[in-house]
C-alpha cells in the first residue's frame, strides 16, 4: 500500500461505518447475512469480558433510526473502572496511527461495517498513537458505558494503554 492510501483507506471506514448499522438493522442482526456466515469461519477473541458484553441486548427502533441496549449487571458494575480486552483494530481518525479506533471481538471481514453486533464493539480513545495491525491488539483503560444509539456505541475505553 503506498503512502497515505491508508489514511484515505481509513478515513472512508470511520464515515461509513457511522451510517453501516443503522441502515443494516432492518435485518434481525446488524450485519448482512453473507458476512455473518464468512464471520462465523474466521478467528474471533473468546476472552471473559466479550462473553460478558455479548450477553447486553441490542435493539433498534425502524422508527427512530436508532440502536438501543440494555446492559446487564455485569457490565454496570465494570463502569468506571479499568479493564483490558483484546481484539482486533478498526481506526475511526483517518490516519495511519490511531490514536481513535474501535476494537471488536470478531476479525473484520467488510472495511465498511464494524463485524459483528454493537455489543461487540469498543470504542476506545488511546493515550498515544498507535500503528493500524490486523493483528489481536490489548487495550487498557478505564472503561465507561455510553449511549450513541446514532452510531450504535455503548461502551468505550479512555485513557487507554495499547499492547500490540
Amino acid at each position: 500500500m503506498r503512502p497515505g492510501s491508508f489514511a484515505v483507506l481509513a478515513l472512508s471506514v470511520s464515515v461509513l461505518a457511522s451510517h453501516c448499522w443503522p441502515v443494516l438493522a432492518m435485518q434481525p442482526t446488524a450485519q448482512p447475512p453473507d458476512e455473518a456466515a464468512a464471520q462465523k469461519l474466521l478467528p474471533h477473541v473468546r476472552d471473559a469480558l466479550w462473553a460478558k458484553l455479548t450477553k447486553c441486548g441490542v435493539g433498534y427502533d425502524k422508527k427512530s433510526g436508532l440502536f438501543s441496549i440494555h446492559v446487564t449487571p455485569d457490565v454496570k458494575a465494570l463502569d468506571g473502572k479499568t479493564i483490558t480486552v483484546r481484539g482486533f483494530v478498526l481506526p475511526m481518525d483517518g490516519s495511519d496511527h490511531t490514536k481513535h479506533f474501535l476494537i471488536t471481538r470478531n476479525t473484520p471481514v467488510c472495511m465498511f461495517c464494524p463485524p459483528g453486533e454493537p455489543n461487540e464493539v469498543v470504542e476506545v480513545l488511546a493515550r498515544h498513537a498507535i500503528p493500524w495491525t490486523d493483528k489481536i491488539t490489548a487495550v487498557t483503560g478505564r472503561f465507561s458505558l455510553i449511549n450513541n444509539g446514532e452510531k450504535a456505541l455503548f461502551f468505550k475505553i479512555e485513557n487507554a494503554e495499547v499492547k500490540q
